[in-house]
């Protein structure tokens, strides 16, 4: 009997909640129309300050390719990619 190994499941499910979280959470400060640039740091405005409104929300949005490519690395773990 062979041992079951659980991290490639726990990898992928880890990366999918990263992705799903950042892209909606970008979306939400899309629509709001102001960001934050880290977890404490003050709320960009995207009329006040562009630069740091849409820094904050592309580094948000580049989860979203990270993310499919970490995805498609563990699926090499559990022998579908």
């Amino acid at each position: 009997m062979t041992a079951f190994d659980a991290f490639p499941y726990i990898w992928l499910a880890g990366v999918a909640i990263m992705v799903i979280v950042n892209v909606a959470w970008a979306i939400k400060d899309l629509k709001k129309g102001s960001a934050r640039l880290s977890w404490y740091g003050s709320r960009a405005s995207r009329e006040e300050e562009p630069f740091e409104f849409w820094l904050a929300i592309v580094g948000k949005l580049a989860a979203l390719p990270i993310g499919m490519f970490m995805l498609w690395f563990g699926l090499s773990f559990v022998g579908v990619g």
